[in-house]
């Protein structure tokens, strides 16, 4: 069984960064926050991914 990538660092629909590591998606989160990177935490136990770093107004 192939585990996924808890945490995923993303400019629109691109990813920049998916890995396990919290606080290396935090630096990428950091250095593309001027674009309006969104981070998501995609643990086993949340149904959806659930946002924890976000930059910008909502839409």
């Amino acid at each position: 069984m192939a585990k996924n990538d808890r945490y995923v660092v993303m400019v629109g629909n691109k990813t920049i960064y998916s890995g396990n590591q919290r606080f290396l998606a935090w630096l990428v989160w950091l250095a593309h926050r001027y674009n309006k990177a969104i981070a998501c935490d995609n643990g086993i136990w949340i149904v959806e991914p659930s946002y924890w770093l976000r930059t910008g107004k909502e839409k």
